[in-house]
């Protein structure tokens, strides 16, 4: 048996679909009005968009609201890369949440922790979708567009 290590504690659990709801959900939902979409309605929404699922065409998938990550999560178990994936949401510990959820998954997608990372940070953000800035950064690729 391994003796007590005080100076590596063990990593927090990677939240799972059932993990993501607190405790006390009434007052949560009252004071910030989210509500999560359940990831069976969340593919059910994703079946029914006009996309090559199969050969993953770069389109960016953005969800202003995405609370805890159902949308992205399910997006992402579809092999989306993290660089195509933007989330915002009003409160901190849901992004966190959303990039711990999505971490797994695009590791068992074959991405680099470095990618993952670096996507995450500019892309999964706390802000408040009402007043946002939804330019995240500026690119060649988005200046040509505009």
């Amino acid at each position: 048996m391994r003796a007590k290590d005080d100076h590596n504690p063990p990593p927090p659990p990677i939240p799972t679909e059932e993990m993501h709801y607190s405790k006390d959900r009434d007052s949560r939902v009252k004071e910030t009005g989210e509500v999560f979409t359940p990831p069976e309605l969340v593919n059910k929404m994703l079946n029914e968009l006009d996309y090559d699922w199969e050969n993953k065409p770069k389109r960016t998938f953005l969800d202003p609201t995405c609370g805890s990550g159902n949308f992205l999560v399910e997006i992402a178990k579809r092999g989306i890369h993290p660089e195509f994936i933007y989330g915002v949401d009003l409160m901190q510990d849901n992004i966190d949440t959303t990039k711990l959820r999505l971490l797994n998954i695009h590791l068992a997608n074959g991405v680099s922790i470095e990618d993952i990372e670096f996507h995450q940070e500019r892309n999964l953000v706390q802000g408040d979708a009402l007043t946002y800035d939804f330019s995240f950064w500026e690119t060649p690729e988005l200046e040509e567009i505009w």
